[in-house]
């Protein structure tokens, strides 16, 4: 099976997430949870999976999410993977998982899964991944109006199923003779759970008047204000406006989602005269410009609606990227 490409791409607390749903994705009839969790979310609870070499162009959280869709995770389904690079989305919120252990018990039914992919080194790439979980947790405890004492490991949930009591902590952390999990994660619980609160404390929105109210506008390119779609208070709903080729920004001119549904890897573009050329999806400085035919590294959509080309068709998807890669070009400078 090749590579999947995401459905669509955001940034969560500065965790680039790539949302591939199994519930529109299941080719294969795989076995999946029916339960709703619509209006019953009580908190995260986060898993540690072992670290995979992967083939370049990809990533651990990718893997995980293609051997889920093959089959080869047997009977588990988790809401995220988690990498050092990125995590992948595999059910909508609403939707329970199966990764608890506890059957129809709340973990399962009540709370969001991430998978954190680790190795027993604890390196600095472990360590990214952690970050990145812990990020990732934050933003959703913070989405569900959830506060520090509503994170979980999966080990908790072992022990309630087993009738033990404790205080929440207790129960995260307690001996559990079926499974310690997340196990690259738990030996030092306390300070991931330090790191979480530090992201929930600097995400702490200040208290702002009704007229500064966040809106999320849908254009082409935040300098295109007659591209405008519409403006939004709902970031999922300036989402659902987004049409193919355009994105959503903040107040501040940020993009925040991307909908390049319609560009693929490998594709041959043709780029107008005088497009400006970026070092990064952030940046605000021209590198220099640039025309011509090139081609698109991956097709995956970044920050800006940018695209990574490159000048070779066969560099496509190649590393080390630096070598590869010529830099960003917003989507909207192709002649199409």
């Amino acid at each position: 099976m090749a590579i999947l490409r995401p459905d669509a791409t955001t940034t969560l607390n500065g965790v680039k997430i790539n949302e591939y749903l199994l519930t529109k994705h299941n080719p294969n009839h795989i076995d999946m949870p029916s339960v709703s969790m619509a209006g019953k979310i009580i908190g995260v609870t986060v898993h540690n999976t072992d670290w995979i070499t992967v083939a370049s162009g990809t990533t651990p959280a990718e893997q995980y999410t293609r051997a889920t869709v093959n089959n080869n995770m047997k009977d588990v389904r988790v809401h995220y993977y988690v990498d050092n690079i990125c995590a992948w989305q595999n059910l909508p919120h609403s939707l329970s998982g199966w990764h608890a252990a506890d059957g129809s018990g709340n973990g399962n039914r009540r709370t969001i899964a991430i998978e954190c992919i680790m190795s027993s080194a604890y390196n600095s790439v472990d360590k990214k991944s952690e970050d990145n979980a812990a990020k990732l947790a934050a933003a959703l405890l913070k989405q569900y109006g959830l506060d520090i004492n509503h994170l979980y490991t999966h080990t908790h949930w072992l022990n309630v199923r087993d009738g033990r009591n404790g205080t929440i902590d207790q129960l995260n952390t307690m001996y559990n003779r079926y499974k310690m999990c997340p196990a690259y994660i738990l030996p030092h619980w306390a300070e991931f759970k330090k790191k979480v609160q530090s992201y929930l404390n600097a995400g702490t929105p200040t208290i702002s008047a009704p007229s500064a109210k966040q809106l999320y506008r849908v254009r082409k390119s935040w300098a295109d204000a007659k591209s405008q779609l519409g403006a939004y208070t709902s970031l999922e709903n300036a989402k659902k406006a987004c049409k193919v080729g355009y994105s959503v920004f903040d107040a501040n001119g940020n993009a925040v989602y991307t909908n390049g549904g319609k560009f693929t890897k490998g594709q041959k573009v043709a780029i107008r005269a005088n497009t400006p050329l970026f070092a990064s999806a952030e940046t605000t400085s021209v590198t220099r410009r640039i025309s011509g035919t090139y081609y698109l590294y991956d097709g995956i959509a970044c920050k800006n609606g940018r695209y990574r080309i490159t000048t070779k068709p066969e560099f496509c998807g190649k590393t080390p990227v630096g070598q590869y890669v010529t830099g960003y070009v917003s989507w909207d400078n192709f002649n199409q």
